[in-house]
């Protein structure tokens, strides 16, 4: 499983980010596309192999509504194929 998300980390682009955000209403600003896209670049094997970081201190690099919608979003992924 983890070669399949390294592989496709590495061919991500920040359209990708972009289009799954907004598949999932969750409407990002340029710079919150930049941050997610850099974040998940350079954290992806940190967050594979401790699903449970807390996010809470990067909150400030989203608007408040898109935090939330974020934080929903992670804890039903959480929930869905974690427990797989």
């Amino acid at each position: 499983m983890f070669q399949l998300i390294k592989n496709y980390v590495s061919k991500m682009t920040k359209e990708d980010v972009q289009k799954f955000a907004s598949k999932n209403e969750i409407y990002l600003s340029e710079s919150e596309i930049d941050f997610t896209y850099r974040f998940i670049k350079k954290n992806y094997e940190a967050l594979y192999a401790n699903p449970n970081i807390d996010l809470s201190k990067y909150k400030a690099h989203y608007s408040e509504e898109n935090y939330t919608k974020l934080m929903k979003l992670i804890t039903s992924y959480k929930s869905k194929y974690l427990n797989l």
